[in-house]
């Protein structure tokens, strides 16, 4: 999909204040400082995750904290058009929720896949929570993740949990 403001405003979505980059889903500069913070703040599970998805050698590239439409995304996948979105407890109230629903239809109008996964899951169930991205998209789970599910490969460098 080629973003431009003609595409957003077709899709429903506000084109103010935006910067586009064509074939790259458009994003507020604004957030561009805040999402390097968050990089190096993220939650522990959002760490277990940024293991999997980026240093696990997948076969997609995976961003951490990018920037799309009024949003900073815990994890962007070009390729696959996939957002996924690690949940706490946050989550839980009415208002979170209703904004959540809101910022996945902003997701999907910009042709975006958006898969969510508790925090609490990701912690006790790692491997299961990345197979779960894959599974809920359709797409075959990479090898790679399979290995950890048998203990064929390592998944934390030594000492990485005890941290």
């Amino acid at each position: 999909m080629l973003y431009t403001p003609d595409t957003l405003r077709t899709s429903g979505l506000n084109p103010e204040g935006l910067t586009f980059c064509g074939k790259f889903p458009p994003y507020d500069a604004a957030l561009v400082d805040l999402a390097r913070e968050l990089r190096n703040s993220g939650t522990k599970s959002e760490a277990y995750m940024w293991q999997i998805l980026k240093h696990s050698k997948l076969g997609y590239k995976f961003s951490r904290q990018k920037p799309i439409y009024h949003y900073i995304a815990d994890f962007y996948c070009h390729e696959l058009s996939l957002v996924v979105e690690i949940d706490g407890t946050s989550h839980n109230n009415a208002d979170t929720n209703r904004h959540d629903r809101q910022r996945d239809l902003d997701m999907q109008a910009l042709g975006l896949r958006v898969v969510r996964i508790a925090d609490g899951d990701v912690l006790r169930f790692p491997i299961i929570s990345a197979q779960k991205i894959f599974v809920d998209i359709g797409v075959p789970v990479p090898e790679v993740i399979n290995r950890f599910s048998d203990g064929s490969e390592r998944l934390w460098p030594v000492g990485y949990l005890g941290r």
